[in-house]
């Protein structure tokens, strides 16, 4: 716990992979207004996936004006959920801003990896309190997605380094974004780093123990994690 490495330098190996599961989670929260991860590379903020252009453009509103809830779900490591941007006052000229742009309501889930905030996934909603409990729930296990796929790549990184082997920048994408499997993987990753605080690389390697001992594969113990987290539909993984 607590190792220290830039994201910057894992965008590479992660840009498609972002944007595709930005995607995937704007399909199965259905009606929202779109979906994007922030990062922060060369200091700034830097939008790395995003399901909608009203996604990016909002990102980049908050961007321009240095104040918002992505921006302090990033810094501070805290959530939260904003029922109605153009009337709260806590970020100055952002909220009416992105209200003017499409964006009414809004979730930022901090994406925490070796116990720090790497990352923020946030949820745009059209409508004033227009997301859902269970939508928010949602994106609390998509956040938990990014998380794997950070830890994966760092992995994949750090195993690169010390076999002087650079990973193929779609590393992460192909052995794992088209496979449900693949998913599974990811997110339970990201669930048990959160639930036992640990790095993905012992994540992962709990997750394979499990699969040994109950002699199945890898994926089935990863749907086996997920089946234990509140709100997940085990049968199809549609959040």
């Amino acid at each position: 716990m607590g190792e220290s490495f830039a994201v910057e330098d894992l965008v590479p190996m992660l840009s498609d992979y972002m944007d595709d599961l930005a995607v995937s989670a704007h399909e199965h929260l259905g009606d929202v207004a779109g979906v994007a991860v922030t990062v922060i590379v060369d200091g700034a903020p830097f939008t790395i996936g995003s399901s909608t252009r009203l996604a990016l453009d909002v990102d980049q509103i908050q961007y321009e004006v240095g104040l918002g809830p992505c921006l302090t779900a990033l810094r501070e490591g805290i959530g939260c959920y904003v029922a109605d941007l153009d009337s709260d006052p806590r970020w100055g000229e952002y909220g009416p801003r992105a209200a003017a742009r499409g964006a009414a309501s809004c979730a930022c889930v901090p994406v925490v990896v070796h116990d720090r905030s790497t990352a923020v996934l946030k949820v745009y909603s059209s409508e004033v309190d227009g997301l859902t409990t269970h939508q928010q729930r949602a994106a609390s296990a998509f956040a938990g997605e990014v998380a794997g796929a950070i830890g994966l790549a760092h992995s994949l990184s750090q195993q690169a380094r010390e076999t002087d082997d650079p990973p193929a920048p779609s590393a992460v994408a192909g052995s794992s974004a088209p496979s449900a499997s693949g998913r599974a993987i990811d997110i339970a990753v990201g669930v048990l780093m959160e639930r036992n605080g640990c790095g993905p690389a012992e994540a992962f390697e709990l997750l394979r123990r499990n699969a040994h001992s109950a002699d199945t594969a890898v994926g089935d113990a990863a749907r086996e994690v997920l089946a234990a987290v509140p709100g997940v539909d085990d049968t199809r993984w549609d959040f």
